[in-house]
């Protein structure tokens, strides 16, 4: 293993701490690969980033968890709360949380761990779930990445660091923009005109 123990804390640390803030969406995983290209990326440190950085960024769920439990009266007035605890009681949310925790740029499933504090869901449960999400997540995130970063920066003579750093902005911006839709109102009007039925 080249990379050494403190940088393999530090990876951890920062895809814990970058995935704390709700709604944010930031790309652990471009940070986590920059240190892959400067440590080397060769199998064994590739696996064990993607590890890493996969278990840090699902752990940090249990804060957002909490965060719902803490901000549960005000965010009862929320748009969107309604529809996000139909999803936790149905059938479907093991699916839907396996699903939001993979999607790119989408902290979707920060939704759902909100919900999950407010309804008081077993977090045991959805880390069992999220867990393997967030490393399958990571393990096509970043040697995508890697291939990614490399020719996007080459065909652009911009520096990999700087290029992450670009595309940090957007996905907080993304991240914030998702914020502001009203996914209630959205979706009983989907399904008012294609599926003729509620969760």
């Amino acid at each position: 293993m080249d990379i050494p123990l403190q940088i393999l804390i530090l990876i951890f640390l920062i895809s814990f701490i970058t995935n704390i803030l709700p709604f944010a969406g930031a790309p652990y995983t471009l940070i986590a690969t920059n240190f892959l290209l400067a440590y080397g990326e060769n199998i064994e440190n590739i696996l064990i980033v993607i590890f890493l950085s996969g278990t840090g960024a699902a752990l940090a769920k249990t804060i957002t968890y909490v965060l719902g439990i803490a901000l549960k009266k005000p965010l009862r007035k929320n748009k969107n709360i309604p529809l996000i605890n139909k999803f936790i009681k149905s059938k479907y949310f093991p699916l839907a949380l396996f699903i939001t925790a993979i999607l790119p740029g989408l902290p979707l499933d920060d939704y759902l761990y909100i919900g999950g504090g407010i309804v008081k869901e077993s977090l045991k449960k959805m880390l069992i779930i999220t867990i393997p999400s967030k490393i399958l997540k990571s393990s096509i995130e970043i040697p995508l990445e890697l291939f990614g970063i490399l020719k996007i920066s080459d065909l652009f003579n911009l520096n990999p660091l700087l290029l992450s750093i670009l595309l940090t902005i957007i996905f907080f911006i993304i991240g914030f923009l998702l914020i502001k839709i009203d996914w209630n109102s959205l979706y009983e009007k989907i399904s008012e005109k294609y599926l003729n039925k509620r969760i």
